[in-house]
């Protein structure tokens, strides 16, 4: 899986931020925490996409799974590493601020707990926004509806981690706050709707092709809602730190 997520991520890394535009409004809510702390540096971004929302800071250290995403930072001026949230590549203790952005569903949250708590100094805070249990609901049950009815079965989708999760993995943690967002944008067509999350790189790395027409006009049907198609992300933000 990991293999797939880095080759989606790579293809998308130059058009990225031209469609971000569910994680830059995520991002930018996380971002007011990160200002209320004294501080923060040296930050480590993890899972930074093409390190926009960083552009231009100082102290402020970028590790993504995509060589292309880290290509694109460095192009902004940030120091970055190709690497794997799971496996960080630096010593314990070694950063004041880990912060991640939209990134974390695409990792083994436990894993990704372990690592961040290690390379935090004691009293380091761990700033994190990730789509949870509900994000994308619409177009993933009406995908679903269509292809039980075409060929059976469900099909074999990405599913975004329960909330309950979410705050269980990072339970080493202390939990400072909590916030619940939704996002949510319409597009005319499903084509432009499903544009923006290819585009992104965020295509399912479990599904194997099996699409007709048939599923296909299907899928559409089902997926509109009064004459548009829309897309949504709930996206759980915390404030974690290390004690």
């Amino acid at each position: 899986m990991k293999g797939k997520i880095k080759e989606n991520f790579s293809r998308a890394a130059k058009e990225y931020d031209r469609y971000a535009v569910f994680q830059l409004e995520a991002g930018r809510h996380l971002l007011k925490r990160l200002n209320l702390i004294q501080n923060p540096f040296p930050l480590l971004d993890l899972g930074s996409g093409t390190g926009k929302l960083f552009e231009g800071w100082k102290g402020v250290f970028a590790l993504d799974i995509s060589a292309a995403m880290v290509a694109e930072c460095k192009r902004r001026g940030l120091p970055a590493v190709a690497g794997d949230g799971e496996l960080l590549p630096f010593r314990e203790e070694s950063f004041n601020v880990v912060f991640s952005n939209f990134s974390l569903q695409w990792m083994e949250l436990s894993a990704c707990s372990s690592e961040v708590f290690r390379v935090l100094k004691r009293g380091g805070y761990f700033l994190v926004s990730v789509p949870v249990e509900g994000s994308l609901e619409r177009l993933l049950s009406a995908w679903n509806s269509a292809h039980r009815e075409i060929f059976g079965e469900d099909d074999k989708l990405f599913t975004f981690p329960k909330e309950e999760r979410v705050f269980k993995a990072f339970s080493n943690f202390e939990l400072i706050e909590f916030e619940r967002l939704y996002l949510e944008k319409t597009f005319p067509s499903p084509k432009e709707a499903l544009r923006l999350l290819n585009r992104l790189g965020a295509r399912n790395p479990f599904r194997k092709v099996k699409v007709n027409r048939r599923l296909v006009e299907l899928f559409y049907r089902l997926f509109e809602e009064n004459g548009t198609f829309p897309l949504g992300y709930r996206v759980l933000l915390l404030t974690l730190r290390k004690v």
